[in-house]
């Protein structure tokens, strides 16, 4: 996964006129598309995120595709809000405050893919995982302040077991996200939509690479995520054989 920092001032600043106009001519079904949100400021995004063009093919794309996801999951579009990530791999992010981040070689991806990898996502922003994340680190970071004020030193372990803690607990909510896209994909109107996650998991690794696992991994390699959606519903033509033979 890209690594996360402080958005640069253009996305701190408010928004700029082309910001403006943007928001004017710009809502796709109820979902209004932007990045410049001032009351994200505060949201950290990949590298490479940017403000997409409305018109733009990829954004057209997108904003429909987690329309219809938002639908789905039973939430309200009109509070979602994404950007684009320039990069060819297949990866999308959800940010705090309804944000996502799909890249550009995602939303080049057959529809299927891209519904079922922007599905995980609006299964995290439902789950709330965003911040249960930041509420767990605060946790564990205040509890070291207590042992470090009656044990001098002993402080310092929170550089090294707040990021073993958090993403222990983040793989735990990559699990929590595969079986609730399975939801919301069938609620988009997947008729298989294990098999569909699964595939999409794949076509991510093959473009991403395989997934270094650990104890510092964020999420749970791919022969584990996948063995967690077994068993997969029948092919389409399979199925469609057993039904004619009814």
């Amino acid at each position: 996964m890209s690594s996360r920092r402080r958005p640069p001032s253009l996305f701190v600043s408010g928004f700029t006129a082309r910001a403006r106009r943007f928001v004017s001519m710009h809502r796709v079904p109820g979902l209004l598309v932007l990045v410049l949100l001032a009351t994200g400021a505060c949201a950290s995004h990949p590298d490479g995120a940017y403000f997409p063009p409305p018109h733009k093919p990829d954004t057209v794309v997108v904003s429909h595709t987690l329309h219809r996801a938002a639908v789905a999951a039973g939430d309200d579009p009109a509070r979602y809000s994404f950007g684009l990530v320039s990069t060819d791999e297949v990866r999308a992010y959800a940010a705090e405050d309804a944000t996502f981040y799909v890249s550009e070689g995602l939303a080049r991806q057959p529809q299927a893919v891209l519904d079922a990898l922007v599905a995980r996502q609006v299964a995290h922003e439902i789950l709330g995982h965003e911040g249960q994340r930041r509420t767990l680190s605060l946790s564990v970071t205040a509890g070291f302040v207590v042992i470090g004020i009656a044990m001098p030193g002993l402080g310092l372990l929170d550089f090294l077991v707040n990021p073993l803690v958090v993403r222990a607990f983040t793989r735990e909510q990559e699990r929590q996200a595969d079986q609730t896209a399975v939801e919301i994909l069938r609620a988009m109107g997947h008729g298989a939509p294990r098999r569909t996650l699964a595939a999409a998991l794949r076509r991510a690794g093959d473009v991403n690479g395989a997934v270094q696992g650990g104890w510092f991994a964020s999420e749970p390699e791919l022969d584990e995520r996948l063995a967690a959606l077994e068993p997969l519903e029948p092919p389409p033509a399979t199925a469609r054989a057993a039904a004619g033979a009814r």
